[in-house]
């Protein structure tokens, strides 16, 4: 067979390192890693990559650094760089002028925008198919070995793509019955979390895109995630202090009030109809205004879920149910699982740094047309309302209903932008120098 190109990752966050070999080994690529510049380095003399995706903000050597060193080596200055940045196009332009990057894309990243510019570098037609190498021969063009050995594994990519995953999904159902595992019809698999991890979990379900709940209950939480061909439909979770329904978030953002949804329970219980329909059908929401806040409490539900770290899963087999056939949207897996992810990096962050919740927190701007000239999405607009100067970061976190990591992770998130502070002198100034 022809030689896999391979890819050097150079980024100090597991979860970035992990997300492109998951992404990109699916693609075909043999996938290097390294954690820092000096790391990696090393591996690309050993191994010459055929492309590097290098970091911007990296500890030990940054990636302005980490560039430099590769275009002063012989062995190295050939290959082409993709920068990862947080920082723009200000950065990027730099770098190519002084070191020949071909391309950058920001933080946080689609895997789908990822493949794209990999292979836009790599020379790889996006157009390409798996008839082309049978229509050429056909056509009497001559096809060299390399050509016929690509052809090749463009095939057997398909066959793992699409008719694998037939075959897969039967497999594990008749080895479950066989093995008398599955005490129900439509259980096709179940494991612990310390063995394999969600994200893991999450990624299988989407490569074989299958349909049916899984399940996850752990010391902390249980959810339940509906999935139809691989992409997530609903997600619900019941975790201490956090247990909230798509009603509650309509009633905290003053779309209805407590007297009027208690009507509308009513109603829908007569009528046999799903609460949002009744709602929407009420005049409180438009239609699209309640798919908005089904996917925010899926994404809320996913977001938490996907940090279980022990605990039990499920994956069952079954048609979405009826509650949830006025869905509309569907969410992909890979961008979801990245965004999880990189959400889990900043928890861990922010916890740290915000480790006393008697902290009163402060804004930087209170000035009404300010505050609507910034772009929050939903949740940092929740938790930035409560801050006044005088309440506690405890105080915010119970005001907020939403999980305590999470509203520490919007403050934090906040304060590097520098639309708050710390108002003690003292805690700021141990903050800032975090």
């Amino acid at each position: 067979m022809a030689k896999k190109k391979s890819i050097l990752i150079v980024d100090d966050s597991p979860t970035v390192r992990r997300l492109v070999e998951l992404i990109m080994s699916q693609e075909g690529y043999t996938v290097l890693t390294a954690e820092d510049g000096d790391q990696g380095l090393k591996i690309a003399s050993e191994n010459n990559p055929s492309l590097l995706l290098v970091d911007f903000l990296m500890p030990k050597m940054n990636g302005y650094q980490f560039c430099k060193i590769v275009r002063s080596k012989d062995d190295l200055k050939h290959i082409p760089i993709i920068l990862i940045t947080a920082k723009g196009e200000d950065v990027a332009s730099t770098f190519e002028e002084r070191f020949g990057v071909i391309e950058y894309f920001q933080k946080p990243f689609e895997p789908d925008e990822l493949v794209q510019k990999v292979n836009e570098v790599m020379g790889r037609s996006e157009v390409e198919t798996v008839e082309a190498a049978p229509e050429e021969v056909a056509a009497g063009h001559s096809l060299s070995m390399d050509d016929f050995e690509d052809a090749m594994e463009r095939v057997v990519k398909k066959y793992f793509k699409y008719e694998m995953q037939v075959m897969l999904k039967n497999l594990i159902v008749d080895t479950l019955k066989e093995m008398e595992l599955s005490e129900k019809e439509n259980l096709l698999f179940s494991g612990q979390i310390k063995s394999v991890t969600m994200p893991d979990i999450l990624q299988f379900i989407d490569n074989l895109k299958l349909t049916g709940k899984l399940s996850v209950l752990s010391p902390s939480l249980y959810s339940e995630v509906y999935i139809e061909n691989g992409m997530i439909v609903f997600a619900t979770l019941s975790k201490k202090g956090y247990h909230k329904f798509v009603t509650d978030l309509i009633v905290e953002d003053g779309k209805i009030t407590k007297e009027e949804l208690a009507r509308v329970l009513k109603e829908s219980k007569n009528k046999n109809m799903p609460v949002g329909k009744v709602i929407v059908e009420y005049g409180y929401l438009t239609e699209d205004e309640l798919m908005s806040y089904l996917r925010r409490m899926a994404e809320d539900a996913f977001f938490m879920m996907i940090e279980a770290s022990s605990g039990n899963f499920y994956f069952e087999a079954s048609p979405i149910p009826m509650q949830f056939s006025d869905i509309k949207f569907r969410i992909p897996m890979p961008g979801i699982i990245l965004d999880g992810l990189r959400r889990f990096d900043e928890k861990k962050v922010a916890a740290e740094a915000l480790s006393d919740d008697t902290v009163v927190l402060a804004r930087l701007i209170t000035n009404a047309d300010e505050i609507e000239s910034i772009e929050m999405d939903q949740r940092e607009l929740a938790v930035f309302s409560q801050i006044n100067g005088k309440r506690s970061l405890r105080e915010i976190i119970d005001k907020s209903g939403m999980d305590e990591l999470e509203v520490k992770r919007i403050c934090y998130s906040l304060q590097k932008v520098g639309l708050l502070k710390i108002k003690t002198a003292e805690r700021s100034k141990v903050w800032q120098g975090y």
